[in-house]
C-alpha cells in the first residue's frame, strides 16, 4: 500500500463524516456489543494506539460480537480457517528511528550546543487481521475465552476508587451544569454523579476530563493544555481528541461504555485530518499515555488491600511480574530500544516524553538509582 497514513486516516474520516468516532459518540442499544479493547485471540495480547480505533471500527460496521483479530495465519496454525470471501481489516505497526545527520565528509553536523543534530523518522508497516466471527473451526479457548477481568474492579462502583486514586482533584457540583478541567487550578469540576442518566454516562465524562489532567505541566506537559488556543484552533481540536479518546480507551479497559462525546468537535477533527494525515496518529498516542499515567499514578497510590496483613507474609508475596512489552514502547522509547536492566533516559527529550518514559519504567518494575541517575530492573520484575 502505497499510503498508509493516508489510508488509515481515511478509514477515520470516514467515521467522523458519518457522525461519530470508532467505538464512540453512538446512541448506545443496552443489549448492543460491548467495545472492549481489542486484543489478539491467540496470544492476547491487547493492541494500541491507532489500532484500537481501526479495529473498533470495523467491529461495529460488520457487527461483529467480540474485539478479538487474528492474521491469516493464525487461524491456520490453530486449526481454523478464514472464510472465503470474508475481507481483512488494515492494522499497522510503527516504530521511530532518529539517524545523526552528518555532512558530505561523514563527520557528524553539530547544533548550536555542540550536539550531534539527528533526523527522525518513522517505520510504518500495515498488516492484516480477521475477527474470529470471520473464522470457522477455531478451538473454544479462542473462540470462546474466559470473561475478561480488570485486577481490583468488581464492579461500575469500584471506579470511584480509580477516580480518587489518581491524584487529581476532583470536585462535585449539584448546581453545576458542565464538565471541566481547568489547569490554573489543576482540578476537575464534574456535575454531581445523581445528575447524570446512568453510571457508564458519569465515569466516562470523569474520565474524558482526567485524560485532559494528564497533559498539565506537572504530568506529561501536553501543549493542548500547557499552552492552550481557543475554541475552533487546530490546537483546541487536537486535545478533545485526544480527551475523547483517552476516555474510551480506559471505557474499553474497564469495560463500561463510553459516552462522553460531544459532536460539535467533528467539524474540527475533520479539517484537521484532512490537513495533517498523522494527527489521528499523534491524537492516539497521547492519549494511549494519557491512560496509561492515570493506570499507573492509581497504582501508586492505590492502598493495600490489607492493612492487617503481617509483613512477613507480604514478603512471600508472588512479586508482580513485568509487564509485556508493546509496540507503542518502542514508539515511547526510540533509540533506547530495546531496553536492558539498566536505561539511562536521555534528559534532553521534551519533558512529556521524559515523564511518560519514566511512568512506563515503572509500571515494568524499573528502579531509578538516584546516584548514578541510571533505572534498574528490579529482582522481583525480573522473576
Amino acid at each position: 500500500m502505497a499510503d498508509i497514513y493516508q489510508a488509515i486516516t481515511d478509514r477515520i474520516l470516514e467515521s467522523l463524516e458519518q457522525g461519530h468516532l470508532p467505538g464512540i459518540g453512538k446512541p448506545w442499544d443496552p443489549s448492543s456489543r460491548m467495545p472492549f479493547i481489542p486484543c489478539n485471540a491467540v496470544s492476547g495480547r491487547q493492541y494500541s494506539g491507532i489500532n484500537v480505533p481501526l479495529l473498533w471500527d470495523m467491529a461495529d460496521k460488520c457487527g461483529f460480537s467480540q474485539d478479538r483479530w487474528l492474521t491469516f495465519r493464525q487461524a491456520k496454525e490453530a486449526g481454523g480457517t478464514v472464510r472465503k470471501g470474508e475481507k481483512s481489516t488494515l492494522a499497522c505497526f510503527y516504530k521511530p528511528m532518529k539517524r545523526e545527520i552528518v555532512d558530505n565528509a561523514g563527520e557528524p553536523v553539530l547544533d548550536d550546543e555542540g550536539n550531534p543534530k539527528e533526523k527522525h523518522f518513522a517505520i510504518l508497516r500495515g498488516f492484516n487481521l480477521f475477527n474470529v466471527d470471520q473464522c470457522d473451526g477455531l478451538p473454544d479457548e479462542i473462540t470462546n475465552p474466559p470473561p475478561a477481568s480488570v485486577e481490583g474492579f468488581d464492579s461500575v462502583d469500584a471506579l470511584d476508587d480509580f477516580i480518587d486514586g489518581c491524584g487529581i482533584k476532583v470536585t462535585h457540583s449539584l448546581d453545576r451544569e458542565h464538565a471541566a478541567y481547568y489547569p490554573r487550578q489543576d482540578r476537575v469540576l464534574l456535575p454531581a454523579k445523581e445528575r447524570f442518566h446512568d453510571a457508564d454516562s458519569y465515569y466516562s465524562v470523569a474520565l474524558h476530563e482526567l485524560t485532559h489532567a494528564t497533559g498539565h505541566e506537572s504530568r506529561l506537559a501536553r501543549i493542548g493544555i500547557t499552552d492552550p488556543e481557543p475554541f475552533g484552533s487546530d490546537r483546541y481540536a487536537l486535545e478533545e481528541l485526544v480527551a475523547q479518546l483517552g476516555s474510551a480507551f480506559l471505557c474499553g479497559h474497564f469495560g463500561i461504555r463510553n459516552e462522553a462525546f460531544d459532536a460539535a468537535y467533528i467539524a474540527s477533527w475533520i479539517s484537521v485530518m484532512k490537513a495533517d494525515k498523522k494527527a489521528i496518529f499523534r491524537a492516539t498516542g497521547a492519549a494511549r499515555l494519557a491512560a496509561d499515567f492515570l493506570k499507573q499514578s492509581h497504582q501508586e497510590n492505590r492502598a493495600p488491600a490489607s492493612t492487617d496483613q503481617a509483613p512477613k507474609e507480604s514478603a512471600k508475596a508472588t512479586p508482580t511480574r513485568r509487564p509485556q512489552v508493546n509496540d507503542q514502547d518502542i514508539e515511547l522509547f526510540g533509540h533506547l530500544w530495546p531496553l536492558g536492566n539498566s536505561v539511562k533516559l536521555d534528559s534532553t527529550v521534551d519533558r512529556g516524553t521524559l515523564r511518560a518514559q519514566i511512568t512506563r519504567l515503572k509500571q515494568m518494575g524499573y528502579v531509578l538509582d538516584a546516584a548514578t541517575q541510571t533505572w534498574n530492573l528490579s529482582a522481583a520484575a525480573a522473576a
